[in-house]
């Protein structure tokens, strides 16, 4: 079976799905499961994807509705991947940044930022698993404390800024483990992927080059000169960037240059977010 004929399928499928919704007792068609490795197994699928039933009972169960649902989630999902192409690991770790979406008055979600941010960690393993090592310890570290002062009051807490704004109003912003600081520190250290995966987007291919402006954009300023001195190992440890395009990406360029944008942009408009807040409040 050919792709076109597949991704055509899938379009078919999807429009019914999106023109008419299914109800408990009015639907008359059944999606069977899909495999999610579509992209590698595309030819030999969807033989028995669908099949048709007159019977008016059918979907009355709540299960049964739930079910076709999931099955239509998952063909939406699968029909992404085969127009978007590849899933680079960039989109893979960072994208839950696009669950976080600030509040109107600017302020940022707690849960969902911590989330993402845990779930990013592994992305300095694609730069150097051991030399990046000291850097995924201090912003777990970091997580690990802001998440403890949001679990003492999920609701009152719901934002970054009400942290914060908590311990200024206490006069704790800078007692030892304060959660200003360590949301300060984090902060600083999302900037690094952010300028990091810039530098990638604008075409620069000499990742060296690209990691140690990301450092200087980002961390340096605040780092004593050993600390300095052990990124300055870290650097070398940077990925040819044929190697990291196959590592991130499976080769293809255009899809990790894609995400890199995508991603600097999303982690710009936090980290600004962020910094614009601590430098209103003097902090």
């Amino acid at each position: 079976m050919s792709s076109p004929f597949v991704l055509t399928l899938l379009c078919s499928i999807v429009a019914v799905a999106l023109l008419c919704p299914v109800d408990a007792g009015s639907g008359h068609f059944l999606v069977a499961s899909a495999s999610s490795n579509i992209i590698d197994t595309r030819e030999e699928q969807w033989a028995d994807d669908m099949s048709f039933s007159d019977d008016d009972s059918a979907f009355r169960t709540a299960d049964e509705l739930e079910m076709l649902n999931n099955k239509l989630r998952s063909l939406r999902e699968l029909l992404e991947l085969e127009t978007r192409g590849v899933q680079t690991e960039i989109e893979k770790l960072l994208s839950g940044f696009k669950g976080v979406k600030l509040t109107g008055n600017g302020d940022i979600p707690t849960k969902p930022f911590l989330d993402a941010c845990r779930r990013m960690v592994p992305f300095f393993d694609l730069l150097g698993e051991t030399a990046f090592a000291p850097v995924k310890s201090d912003i777990n570290g970091n997580i690990l404390k802001l998440t403890k002062k949001y679990s003492t009051d999920p609701d009152r807490f719901s934002t970054l800024q009400d942290i914060v704004k908590q311990e200024m109003a206490e006069k704790t912003t800078k007692a030892k483990n304060s959660a200003t600081d360590a949301l300060l520190w984090l902060r600083r250290a999302l900037e690094f992927p952010q300028h990091f995966l810039a530098g990638i987007a604008e075409g620069e291919t000499d990742l060296v080059k690209v990691a140690k402006a990301a450092y200087e954009r980002s961390l340096k300023k605040y780092h004593g000169w050993m600390v300095q001195s052990i990124f300055s190992l870290a650097m070398k440890a940077v990925p040819y960037y044929h190697d990291f395009v196959m590592k991130v990406a499976s080769g293809d360029e255009k899809a990790m240059i894609r995400d890199a944008k995508t991603y600097a942009d999303k982690l710009g408009i936090l980290t600004k977010a962020l910094q614009d807040f601590y430098t209103a409040n003097n902090l």
